[in-house]
């Protein structure tokens, strides 16, 4: 019996999944298996093995088509006891979840595809941008995670993952000094106060597929733990990651990024999908993660002011405890 994939949650999200099924096709090249996704299905385009495997589950005639003959399997990370006691990445947690496996060094974190067209209408973008403003530096910056909301006019985050908003404001203005930033905010979660930063809101584009080449062509990642961070780690661009409420093991790549969070402020875990009373009474626990004090703001200024007067082509990482002296 061949398997169908329900794969939920968010695009940060799905991306984590797709080496597990890129996994699974190579493990069992006689499983005819489909994979259903829900609202994200758009970072499978162009994937030679997944993009004919994957479909809306928006779509009419889902359940007749390409369910009721298969094996049903819902991969869910979050109640993965490697995942819950934060020693196990999100990635590899999908991939003891699909392939029943604790060996997770045949990942391939390289899964997200470009078409040559989106390679070079992202690059044309890219180049006239940095043409116009005259600087060599093209950054992508994301303040806010899937979690924000619009309260009281501003973004406020109840998981604690995203910036406050005048900070956010701020490092626009410091970065557009010497680059090009993409702010790739939501337009009612952007500051009015903010006219440096340069958006495409296009309603006729994916905006999901135009964000990839973005960032596929940007010289520098600068966010927080969403959707942003992990399109970049599949294309290997140096990224600087502020954490707050989720901790680097589980939901980034601390390998790869420099990652920035509080001075002596480890997240305390929410156990999303396990019990919700226990993850609301965490994000009570977490609040003010994101919000850095003066001397804390300084140092991320000038940890990205060295990355972007550095000629290397990758951030140095940070690990352990910071200090901001």
């Amino acid at each position: 019996m061949n398997t169908t994939f329900i794969i939920t949650g968010g695009a940060g999200r799905v991306v984590t999944s797709i080496p597990a099924l890129e996994k699974y096709h190579r493990l069992n090249p006689e499983d005819n298996f489909n994979v259903i996704v829900h609202g994200w299905h758009s970072l499978f385009w162009s994937h030679p093995s997944l993009q004919h495997r994957v479909i809306d589950s928006r779509q009419k005639g889902t359940f007749d088509r390409m369910i009721r003959d298969t094996q049903v399997v819902v991969p869910e990370p979050y109640q993965v006891h490697g995942f819950y006691n934060q020693k196990l990445h999100m990635a590899e947690a999908f991939d003891q979840e699909i392939n029943h496996t604790n060996d997770h060094s045949d990942l391939n974190y390289n899964c997200l595809y470009l078409s040559n067209i989106e390679y070079e209408r992202t690059k044309e973008i890219v180049e006239k941008y940095k043409k116009e403003k005259q600087v060599n530096k093209f950054v992508v910056f994301q303040p806010y995670g899937s979690t924000v909301d619009l309260i009281n006019g501003k973004p406020i985050d109840h998981s604690n993952r995203s910036m406050i908003q005048d900070q956010s404001t701020e490092l626009i203005q410091r970065i557009s000094k010497s680059a090009v930033v993409f702010n790739v905010s939501y337009p009612k979660f952007r500051d009015k106060r903010d006219t440096h930063s340069v958006s495409l809101d296009n309603p006729y584009a994916d905006y999901l597929r135009l964000l990839m080449g973005l960032i596929y062509h940007c010289d520098l990642f600068v966010g927080c733990d969403s959707a942003g961070q992990h399109i970049a780690r599949t294309f290997n661009k140096p990224g600087i990651i502020l954490m707050g409420g989720t901790d680097e093991i589980n939901c980034s790549y601390p390998d790869n990024f420099t990652i920035i969070r509080k001075k002596n402020r480890l997240p305390v875990y929410s156990p999303l999908r396990i019990s919700d009373i226990d993850a609301e009474f965490a994000n009570r626990l977490n609040d003010g993660a994101m919000c850095f004090s003066k001397d804390e703001f300084s140092f991320i200024i000038d940890h990205i002011d060295n990355y972007m007067n550095d000629t290397k082509e990758s951030a140095p990482v940070i690990s352990g405890e910071l200090s901001y002296e």
